[in-house]
């Protein structure tokens, strides 16, 4: 796990070592450039050491005749394996690095070595006889990759604030993302949250040569059922479930440094860390979790994650770490937006990096985690309210239109909220807009609708049906658009949710602390097979996640797989009714600055104060505006990062 950087017809080695500077919280380890001169190239690298420790995982690295040189970013799991099929081929090796079983296997295969590689990745290789620079993502998108295109001029990242280092770049704002933002409260890729800075998309690979960007699409979750399962018991399906979540668990855990996990408390992170157990039956684990206040907590009605996580610890034999926090956001948020980069309201990102952080603190490097878990097997709320809904339409018309959609409509909006959330997500996706059902998830997880938006934001807005997020969910729901219900809703929330929201702050939040963090649920094997399977092993009824809970029988207690589903909270409603939402009022009455030039104070402070008086339930869009004044300000140049002193985060540790 690392930080890379690159240019290509621009600069020189000056450059690219302040581009490697600004990546250095990625790689404390050691750090490295190559400069070509006469060929105005250069590959940086920041290193965090996680295998082969010693010299010889220095980067860049170059192939034995000298000809190749790449800056890499990921772990390769089974790089073991291809490291001997390799050998078996001739080629011989300096260092125990994974690194060197990448550049080895692109000299073998060229870019047909990414169908082989399980892991997660992003890297850089330039050809020095072609004068060509490859670069690839992993299938998912699990580490970042951004990157400039100018003409000649080309460079890429992990990170965008590496890529302002470039003479004459100007960050502006891409409005497009900005109201992305205020929709979704993420910004859905290639797009950044900065005009001319771009991602690799997950799942591909580019050259870059002569001035000239080609990019190529290699792998894409596979929707058709595999013959192979195809006459299978369901006995047969729970014991082939559990035998490739036990090999991706074993896999991940691979390393030369201290591995342990977060632990939320619910069925995805508790399952990795019972695996981990299984693993090492007798070795130490340390698990982490976030616990906030009481008093917090019971503004947002949620279950206590901690008592869940301390269950699971218990019972697994783990060294576990409960940290409960009362942050001041004041200094922590503009702290956690500078490594996040893209516009990003999601509060998990601050827990993310306060677990990473301590966990960095207690000698723990590598983390892993339950990430990817309602993506693929179908355990969001959203994605059961819309197959709910796909059965709703086929109800008789005046069933629908006279009793049903006139009690939903009558129900208060707050009470939905803080009772009943699957009857929250069906009204979100009923009304006002009367769509397929399809259409209707795009539409129903919008934080802000279409007529708010338009009091929300100053400049012109298109049509919302042609603003940049739906365009795009639009896109790709038209790839699916034959597959069944519950495969076109997880293929969109893998495609888009997970690797522009979920994967994004996970890697950014916990790299800011030089922590590596792993998804086993996100092995490609074990996510090809749960796109494989019908529908009914995913959704049964209204059981959610039905296969992956049925395969963690065997190794969890029956109260931490019959608990109610709960997100990887922070608490917004308490915050933004207290301090945060304070802080938010300041900054829309007391401080000049590029956010008044964006969004209307007037419909800010009016939804603060429906917000503070019970009226409604605001605290994620509201954290939005918070979110992009900050934003603004960092990146815009009417605030700077100047680090966070240890003394301001107010943590408790048990």
């Amino acid at each position: 796990m690392c930080g890379i950087a690159g240019v290509v017809g621009a600069g020189d080695a000056q450059l690219l070592e302040r581009m490697v500077q600004r990546l250095a919280h990625r790689g404390p380890d050691d750090w490295g450039v190559q400069w070509f001169p006469e060929h105005r190239v250069g590959l940086g690298h920041r290193r965090l050491a996680i295998l082969d420790l010693s010299p010889a995982g220095h980067q860049p690295m170059a192939n034995a005749r000298g000809t190749r040189w790449i800056t890499y970013n990921g772990e390769i799991y089974n790089f073991r394996e291809l490291r001997a099929e390799l050998e078996r081929r001739g080629h011989r090796f300096r260092s125990r690095s994974d690194t060197e079983v990448v550049l080895a296997a692109y000299d073998e295969w060229g870019a047909e070595c990414l169908k082989y590689f399980n892991g997660m990745f992003a890297f850089a290789l330039y050809d020095v006889e072609q004068r060509e620079l490859f670069l690839a993502r992993d299938p998912l998108g699990i580490k970042p990759l951004y990157y400039v295109h100018r003409g000649e001029m080309f460079a890429f990242a992990s990170e965008a604030k590496a890529l302002f280092a470039l003479p004459g770049f100007e960050v502006e704002p891409d409005e497009e993302a900005l109201l992305s933002m205020l929709i979704l409260m993420w910004v859905p890729e290639p797009k950044t949250g900065f005009v001319g800075v771009s991602k690799l998309l997950a799942g591909h690979y580019a050259y870059f040569r002569d001035g000239r960007l080609q990019v190529y699409q290699y792998w894409d979750i596979p929707l058709s059922a595999s013959e192979r399962y195809h006459y299978w018991h369901e006995r047969e399906y729970v014991e082939h479930l559990r035998r490739i979540l036990e090999q991706a668990v074993a896999r991940q855990m691979v390393a030369d440094v201290p591995v342990g996990a977060f632990l939320s408390g619910g069925v995805d992170s508790s399952l990795v860390v019972a695996l981990m157990r299984r693993a090492l039956p007798e070795g130490e684990i340390a698990t982490y979790t976030i616990a906030f206040t009481p008093e917090d907590r019971r503004m947002e009605a949620q279950v206590d994650d901690a008592a869940y996580a301390r269950l699971v610890a218990e019972q697994v034999r783990t060294r576990h770490h409960q940290i409960c926090i009362r942050p001041n956001i004041n200094v922590l948020l503009p702290k956690v937006l500078w490594h996040l980069e893209d516009p990003l309201a999601d509060g998990a990102a601050l827990n993310t990096y306060l677990i990473a952080r301590h966990a960095k603190q207690h000698g723990t490097t590598v983390l892993l985690n339950g990430m990817g878990g309602d993506e693929i097997f179908a355990g969001y709320r959203k994605q059961l309210a819309t197959l709910l809904l796909y059965r709703y339409h086929h109800l008789p018309s005046w069933l629908r239109k006279g009793v049903v959609e006139p009690l939903l409509q009558a129900l208060p909006s707050a009470w939905i909220r803080s009772r009943i959330p699957l009857l929250r997500w069906l009204k979100r996706m009923l009304f006002p807009m009367q769509l397929s059902p399809l259409e209707a998830f795009m539409y129903g997880f919008a934080y802000c609708s279409p007529e708010l938006l338009r009091r929300l934001w100053l400049r012109p807005i298109p049509p919302y049906s042609e603003l940049y997020p739906i365009r795009l969910y639009r896109e790709y729901a038209e790839r699916v658009r034959g597959a069944s219900p519950v495969q076109q809703l997880t293929y969109l929330d893998t495609k888009l949710f997970l690797t522009g929201l979920n994967l994004l702050y996970s890697d950014k939040a916990a790299m800011a602390t030089a922590v590596e963090t792993r998804p086993p649920l996100l092995d490609r094997e074990v996510v090809e097979f749960a796109f494989s399977l019908p529908d009914h092993y995913r959704i049964r009824g209204l059981q959610q996640k039905y296969l992956l809970k049925r395969a963690a029988e065997a190794y969890l207690p029956k109260a931490v797989l019959e608990r109610p589903k709960a997100p990887f909270m922070t608490p917004l409603v308490a915050w933004m009714a207290g301090s945060v939402g304070q802080r938010l009022r300041w900054w829309y009455t007391e401080q000049e600055g590029p956010h008044r030039e964006y969004l209307n104070t007037t419909e800010v402070l009016r939804l603060l104060e429906e917000h503070r008086r019970g009226v409604a339930n605001h605290a994620h869009l509201l954290w939005a505006c918070l979110v992009l004044a900050e934003w603004f300000a960092l990146w815009l140049g009417t605030s700077s990062y100047d680090g966070v002193p240890e003394e301001v985060l107010e943590l408790e540790i048990s």
